[in-house]
């Protein structure tokens, strides 16, 4: 038998792309049902006669646990593997959604959601090696002592000894911190990088949840204002693979993109308070779909270009947790909007708004690197900065020519 560390790297397609079909479905079973959420906003309202700043708790709510978590998943993938935690994620949601169901008799649909979320059940059961065995050793002999905390299976544990299981949780909570490196924030491109991405996620599902309980209220009929989402959806799905099939380019980064897409998506949203019929909202639809369908790919990419990939994980998990933040109190803002002036315009002029003033931020990063004061590296690390690692520039390398 070959010998495992022998074997030539595994190269790019075959069961990677069963890894990809994993991620689409992962996406399309979370963010599919935080934008489709605007379908159940009227219904929630009318059956807890309940305001529209306390009706958005619900999707606020469900969307900011989903990003807050996502450090958490983080430490438990680098734990017990990628495998088994979206997996585990999968069980969860679902019996989340039947729960509810069960213990408040609420309709089918969540039920059908419920079904959907087990199908990242699948989608982990895809994200494994090449190889799913190795060569294993067995070694005979008796057994000698070790540093490791796990516990043999034939081992009976002493009666004190179950107190000692109390600090699991603690020696967890020290593992995160640790993994965590919430120190590059300090770091002037990330912090401001961080701030655009908590002025967007602020007001990004605002347009999705709003826009249907606007269309009713414009005397537009059921199926016709769910289809809006629809719409959007499919012009994100062609930008998403349009922008992916654009080559880089030197003078136009990704951060470019990034800003420029959310500029132009907080522009249309303003000129929505101007749509008043159909044609006119399905119009707003495609641009909304399309307009975030060409920044939303670029933000890991942007992030791994700020930070070095030995704290890219941490940066994603801090970057999710900000996002979190931003996802639990915009929805109900807007709501609030609302409920003062009973008018969705003034939701939609604050989203917009919010969305413009994000994507400027990223344009900073250009005006500080044309400065002749910047230099193409951080400052070496000191011990009131980040140890361990130098920092990448505030823009990517190849915008050295602009």
């Amino acid at each position: 038998m070959a010998n495992p560390e022998s074997r030539a790297q595994p190269p790019d397609g075959g069961w990677g792309w069963m890894v990809v079909l994993a991620g689409f479905i992962v996406y399309g079973s979370t963010f599919g049902t935080f934008r489709s959420l605007g379908v159940f906003f009227l219904t929630f309202s009318q059956q807890f006669q309940a305001s529209a700043a306390e009706t958005a708790w619900i999707s606020s709510i469900l969307m900011s646990v989903t990003l807050l978590l996502s450090p958490v998943g983080i430490v438990l993938a680098n734990t017990i593997g990628f495998r088994p935690t979206i997996m585990l994620g999968g069980v969860l949601s679902a019996a989340g959604y039947i729960y509810l169901m069960d213990e408040f008799g609420w309709k089918g649909a969540l039920l059908i959601i419920g079904g959907i979320m087990l199908n990242m059940v699948v989608a982990g059961a895809l994200v494994r090696p090449l190889e799913a065995y190795s060569d294993r050793k067995v070694l005979n002999g008796p057994r000698k002592p070790t540093n490791s905390r796990l516990i043999d299976s034939d081992t009976v544990l002493e009666p004190g000894t179950a107190k000692k299981c109390s600090s699991a949780a603690t020696d967890f909570l020290k593992t995160f911190w640790a993994r965590m490196d919430f120190k590059m924030i300090l770091i002037p491109s990330v912090a401001l990088f961080m701030a655009s991405l908590f002025m967007m996620q602020f007001c990004l599902f605002v347009p999705s949840l709003y826009i249907i309980p606007r269309a009713k209220q414009l005397q537009i009929e059921d199926y016709a204002a769910a289809s809006l989402l629809s719409v959007s959806s499919v012009a994100d799905m062609v930008s998403r693979l349009a922008v992916g099939a654009i080559p880089d380019n030197s003078r136009f980064s990704r951060f470019d993109q990034y800003g420029l897409s959310l500029c132009l998506l907080g522009i249309s949203t303003l000129l929505l308070p101007l749509a008043k019929t159909y044609p006119a909202l399905v119009a707003y639809a495609i641009a909304h779909g399309a307009f975030y369908g060409a920044f939303a790919p670029t933000l890991l990419t942007c992030v791994a270009e700020l930070v070095s990939p030995k704290r890219l994980p941490s940066a994603i998990g801090i970057m999710m947790s900000i996002q979190g933040c931003a996802s639990l109190a915009g929805p109900p803002f807007a709501g609030w909007l609302f409920d003062e002036t009973q008018s969705y315009d003034a939701t939609f002029l604050q989203a917009g708004a919010g969305l413009l003033l994000a994507g400027l931020l990223p344009f900073l990063l250009r005006l500080r690197k044309k400065r002749p004061a910047d230099t193409t590296e951080e400052p070496a690390d000191s011990p009131q900065t980040v140890k361990g690692e130098n920092e990448t520039l505030l823009v990517p390398e190849r915008e050295t020519a602009v």
